[in-house]
């Protein structure tokens, strides 16, 4: 194969391999080793006088042979040694690996293969270093460990219970396997913390189930002790029926489960032991009242002198009772400002108990839930496919950063004609309401009043200014541009990855409201100073002949001089701007006869102004358009920079929606 990913977990191991580059990654089944989903048991048994044997066999052989039993030694949970050097656990684990690379089937590994492997987000460098060096000795290729988080999350995605909006937020991976309650908070990729409990996982609940067959089977609590099949009723039918009632109380919250467990006494006679009609209820009863036995006591000794242990796992080391929901409730808490969390992806088979979901949502109850439909080989199938995807991503990141500055400019083009759109939409909206809101009654209330021009003017100018509504058109305006601008980015950017090789695209985090709001207050500012009207040239021309021999009348009053009765309209009209600014200072202060503002002077005066104060506008717009250009420009780089830099291998993953 061209790739292979293990998950080595503490309980269980998966393998998923790759034959193509191109190809879906597929479980690595092992005769007699795995069953029929390529599940293997990481155990190892050994015997004194044959080959060591792991997985599937190694507990059936264990429990079965019952003559050779005191000639053999079953080892299993060591996964979590390996961090600490110890020499036993870095034998177990490479014992294991070389037995599993001696049952693979032929053509599997390679000389090129490549092996990766998961590792928890926090685990310490010691455990990368030791892995890999028992992956050395046991023959296999050195391996490239990736987080487990990841491995997750590529199955997730790729399997549609997730998707790439859900990890640009914050997103909890929650990894409940058998060994270990692990999680990982992110952001758009970036780790906020990575925690657990190394103590916290599913042989508790096999503790507990045994426990339960104990107390209801006096026959069970007689008998099994020192039959020699303690170790395997207790950590592997056990956990098989503790599996059993955990899918069947998933489905049904009433559900009623018979468990059963037997075993053969020294003369080979079958024994039976049943726990009849087991309801969540009591599940919970028994979780809640929960004290280790000391078979498992026995196997975690080695815990008890090392610090960082949660006080529910202490509690449990010196043999206290202890809730064992409530414990997992704890884990939950201790993640930091989880408020924001939106998305909690469930991965290891531990977490498809009912209480993860019930608990989930009652600490994170903003959050919705992701899983995908192979809980417990998430971790091995993103691994496989991860090598591919990183290749993937290399190749598509160098092409995207060649192509960024000619999409940016084009990119910012198009911004530009869509400001350019909505200001002459913009103008044209507040034209009409200028004119008919703010200046035409002016007019209509000074043909019945008599005003100057001055207080024409002033009342004009008064209105526009305090006229709310005016900027509730440009508001609304800036926040349709607003809308536009991001929807049309959005979907440019969106088609420019894709044309370019990403297959999930991230979401563009354009600034777009605060560029709207830029626009806004600028062009409420231009609009609030400018002087729209000079309505002295306005009425000079609209009502010219009027106005002259009014004015020309006026100003030669003024000098005192007489003034003949056949000066008439056209001697009138040249002579007014021939006075000058005599005619006009006179006309400004002087009261308007309501004959110059008839109806039809009125239009005259509207649609002068009217041309003037579009042009006017348009004038303003172009400028706090071409003031925010650059800004724009600065913007949009930014925004193309920062979501290129979001982009990783999950990028890369196909999604198969449901």
């Amino acid at each position: 194969m061209k790739i292979i990913g293990i998950d080595l977990g503490t309980t269980n191991t998966y393998l998923y391999g790759v034959e193509k580059g191109d190809a879906a990654p597929a479980p690595v089944t092992l005769p007699r080793i795995s069953d029929e989903n390529g599940c293997i048991a990481t155990v190892v048994l050994y015997q004194d006088d044959k080959p060591c044997l792991i997985g599937n066999i190694a507990e059936s052989e264990y429990h079965t042979n019952r003559a050779r039993l005191a000639s053999r030694t079953l080892r299993s949970q060591f996964k979590p040694e390996i961090a600490h050097g110890g020499s036993e656990a870095m034998r177990w684990m490479t014992d294991f690996l070389h037995e599993l690379r001696a049952a693979l089937p032929d053509g599997v590994l390679e000389p090129d293969t490549r092996v990766y492997v998961g590792t928890p987000s926090r685990t310490r460098e010691d455990f990368g270093l030791n892995l890999a060096q028992c992956f050395v000795r046991a023959g296999w290729p050195r391996p490239t460990f990736v987080r487990e988080s990841d491995a997750a999350m590529i199955s997730c995605l790729q399997s549609g219970a997730i998707d790439i909006d859900d990890i640009e937020n914050e997103v909890l991976i929650l990894d409940f396997g058998g060994g270990t309650c692990d999680f990982t908070l992110l952001e758009s990729m970036d780790v906020l913390q990575n925690d657990g409990d190394p103590l916290f996982g599913g042989r508790l609940f096999d503790d507990l189930l045994f426990q339960v067959f104990c107390r209801d089977n006096a026959l069970f609590r007689e008998e099994l002790p020192g039959s020699g099949c303690e170790y395997y009723i207790h950590w592997i039918q056990c956990k098989a029926e503790k599996e059993r009632f955990s899918d069947a109380a998933a489905r049904d919250e009433n559900c009623k489960v018979s468990l059963h467990a037997s075993w053969r006494d020294a003369h080979g006679i079958r024994k039976d032991a049943y726990i009849h009609d087991y309801t969540r209820e009591a599940f919970i009863r028994d979780a809640e009242n929960y004290t280790a036995t000391d078979g498992l006591l026995a196997m975690l000794g080695r815990y008890a002198d090392r610090g960082g242990l949660s006080p529910q796992a202490q509690d449990m080391l010196r043999g206290k009772q202890i809730g064992l929901l409530s414990w997992f409730r704890s884990i939950l808490h201790s993640i930091r400002d989880h408020r924001h969390i939106s998305k909690v992806i469930l991965t290891g088979g531990s977490s498809r108990w009912f209480f993860v979901r019930d608990m989930v949502k009652e600490v994170f109850p903003a959050a919705s839930c992701g899983m995908s439909g192979r809980t417990y080989e998430d971790i091995a199938y993103g691994l496989a496919l991860y090598p591919v995807l990183s290749e993937s991503h290399a190749a598509v990141r160098l092409l995207l950063e060649e192509k960024a500055g000619a999409f940016a400019n084009e990119a910012c083009a198009f911004v530009q004609r869509i400001f350019a759109k909505h200001a002459r939409l913009a103008v044209r909206l507040c034209t009409e309401r200028i004119v008919d809101r703010d200046i035409m009654p002016v007019l209509e209330e000074a043909q019945k009043t008599r005003k100057t021009v001055e207080q024409l003017e002033q009342d004009f100018a008064d209105n526009i200014r305090n006229d709310a509504g005016l900027l509730a058109i440009i508001e609304e305006k800036s926040e349709t541009l607003r809308a536009e601008i991001e929807y049309e980015l959005r979907q440019r950017f969106r088609a420019w990855l894709r044309r370019n090789g990403v297959f999930l695209v991230p979401r563009v985090d354009f600034p777009a409201r605060a560029l709207s709001r830029d626009f806004f207050d600028a062009i409420s500012v231009k609009v609030s100073r400018l002087g729209f009207l000079n309505i002295m040239d306005f009425m000079a021309t609209a009502v010219l002949p009027g106005i002259a021999a009014y004015a020309v009348a006026g100003a030669i009053a003024h000098t005192g001089e007489a003034v003949s009765a056949v000066l008439g309209g056209s001697l009138a009209f040249a002579g007014t701007w021939g006075l000058g600014k005599v005619a006009k200072n006179f006309l400004w202060k002087r009261k308007l006869p309501k004959f110059f503002l008839t109806e039809k002077n009125r239009r005259k005066i509207i649609e002068k102004n009217k041309a003037y104060i579009e042009e006017a506008l348009g004038k303003a717009f172009a400028e706090v358009q071409d003031g925010l250009a650059d800004e724009t420009e600065r913007k949009i780089r930014h925004a193309l920079s920062s979501m290129l830099a979001r982009l990783t291998v999950l990028n890369q993953v196909r999604c198969a929606r449901p």
